[in-house]
C-alpha cells in the first residue's frame, strides 16, 4: 500500500499505513498511506516474524482510555490525535467542524499487536460513519486480516446502531488493487470517483507558460493582491454580510468556513478589486514540506479568462521563495473547469496525479442477510 497526505505517494518497503479520508465530499484528502519516518531503510531481515493462526487472532474495539501508544505508528500522523478515542472536531480546516467519535478495531494473536482500523462516527447526525485508516503489520500481510478488521469495524458500527459506513481513497497505485478487492469481498458498493488530487513542485510549477510575465501583467490588471492574513476584520466582515445580502459565493469556497483552522500565512492571497475584497487562494499546510491548495474563488463577473491565475502564481511564488518543496491540489470532479485546468497545466509537471475513490456499504441490509437462513 503506497500513499501520502493528499496524495502524496512513496514506495513502501517496510511497515506502512493505509488513510482513507473523511470530510465534505467537496473538500476531501484522499485515502494516503506512507512509511513511518523511524520505519524507513529498515531491512527486510529486520522484521521480526511473526506466526499466524487464524484461530488464534481476535479482534477488538478499543474503549476510552485504553493505551494505544503501540498503535501510533499504525495510522497517518494526522489521525494519531484520534487514538485518544475521545471526542473532536473533524476536520476544521477544512470547514468541518462537525464533532465525531474515534472508533479503533485492532487485531491481535498472542498479545502481538497485528493491525489496527480507524475511523470514525458522527456524534449529531450528518455523513455516516467512515473507516479512515486500515494496517496490517507487513510480515502477516496474505492471512485475511485486512479483510476481517474491515469486517470487524463494521460489526462494531452495527453494534452502535449505524447502517451505513463509507471510506475514500486515492486510485492508481498497484497496492489500491488489494484495497479494491477487500472492499469488494465485503461487498461494498462499486467505487465512484470523487476527485482528482496532484503533487507538484512550486518552482517548478512556476516555469509553466501559464504564468508567463505578459499572461502575469493582463491577467492581474486592475487586481490588488495581498497576504490573506493582513485582511481586516470588517473587510472579512462585509464579505459575510454582501452575500447574505444577495449570494455570489459558491458555498462550499466560502472563506469563513475554515475558520476553524489556520490558513498558511505564506501562501494564502486574496485580491482586492476596486477596493473590495473579490477573490482568495486559501491553503493549509499537511506537514513541515507540503501546503496544500484547500479553497479557491474569484467573483464571477470578473472570473472570466483566468483572472485568479495570478493569485495562484502570488502564492507559488511566495511557496517557492520560502523552500516549501511541495504543493496539492485537491479537486472536486464536480469542477470541471477547475479539472480542466489542472489536467492541463498541473498534470504535466506533476509528480503525483491520481482519482479518489468513495466508496459505501449499507450494514443493516448486510447484517438482515447475516440472519436469515
Amino acid at each position: 500500500l503506497e500513499a501520502t497526505e493528499a496524495g502524496l505517494f512513496r514506495g513502501v518497503g517496510g511497515p506502512a499505513w493505509l488513510q482513507l479520508a473523511a470530510g465534505d465530499p467537496e473538500l476531501l484528502d484522499p485515502l494516503t498511506l506512507e512509511l513511518p519516518g523511524e520505519a524507513a531503510g529498515r531491512a527486510e531481515d529486520e522484521v521480526e516474524e511473526v506466526v499466524v493462526s487464524e484461530a488464534g487472532i481476535t479482534f477488538e474495539a478499543l474503549a476510552a482510555g485504553a493505551p494505544t501508544d503501540a498503535l501510533a505508528a499504525m495510522t497517518f500522523p494526522i489521525y494519531r490525535p484520534l487514538l485518544s478515542l475521545a471526542p473532536t472536531s473533524r476536520h476544521p480546516e477544512q470547514g468541518d467542524p462537525r464533532r465525531i467519535q474515534p472508533l479503533a478495531v485492532v487485531a491481535r494473536a498472542g498479545g502481538e499487536l497485528l493491525g489496527l482500523a480507524l475511523g470514525e462516527q458522527p456524534l449529531a447526525g450528518g455523513p455516516p460513519p467512515e473507516l479512515l485508516s486500515l494496517f496490517v503489520r507487513p510480515e502477516v500481510r496474505q492471512h485475511g486480516i485486512g479483510a476481517a478488521l474491515v469486517g470487524a469495524f463494521e460489526e462494531e458500527l452495527v453494534r452502535r446502531g449505524f447502517t451505513e459506513v463509507a471510506a475514500v481513497y486515492t486510485a492508481g497505485k498497484p497496492a489500491i488493487a488489494a484495497v479494491e478487492r477487500i472492499f469488494a469481498g465485503r461487498n461494498w458498493e462499486a467505487p465512484r470517483p470523487r476527485t482528482l488530487s496532484v503533487r507538484f513542485p512550486p518552482a517548478r510549477a512556476l516555469e509553466s507558460d501559464l504564468f508567463s510575465p505578459r499572461r502575469m501583467r493582463a491577467l492581474g490588471a486592475g487586481l490588488d493582491l495581498f497576504p490573506w492574513e493582513s485582511a481586516e476584520r470588517q473587510e472579512l466582515e462585509e464579505i459575510r454580510a454582501s452575500h447574505e445580502r444577495q449570494p455570489w459565493i459558491t458555498p462550499a469556497l466560502a472563506p469563513w468556513r475554515f475558520e476553524g483552522a489556520d490558513f498558511d500565512p505564506i501562501s494564502s492571497i486574496g485580491a482586492r478589486y476596486r477596493g473590495a475584497i473579490v477573490g482568495w487562494v486559501l491553503n493549509h499546510r499537511v506537514d513541515e514540506r507540503t501546503v496544500r491548495f484547500t479553497c479557491s474563488f474569484m467573483r464571477k463577473d470578473i472570473s472570466r479568462r483566468g483572472r485568479i491565475v495570478p493569485l495562484y502564481h502570488e502564492s507559488l511564488r511566495r511557496l517557492a521563495a520560502a523552500g516549501v518543496p511541495r504543493a496539492t491540489f485537491i479537486t472536486p470532479v464536480v469542477y470541471p473547469n477547475m479539472i480542466r485546468f489542472i489536467e492541463r497545466w498541473i498534470a504535466p509537471i506533476a509528480e503525483f496525479s491520481g482519482e479518489t475513490r468513495g466508496v459505501r456499504k449499507r450494514l443493516a441490509a448486510a447484517a438482515d442477510a447475516a440472519d436469515r437462513p
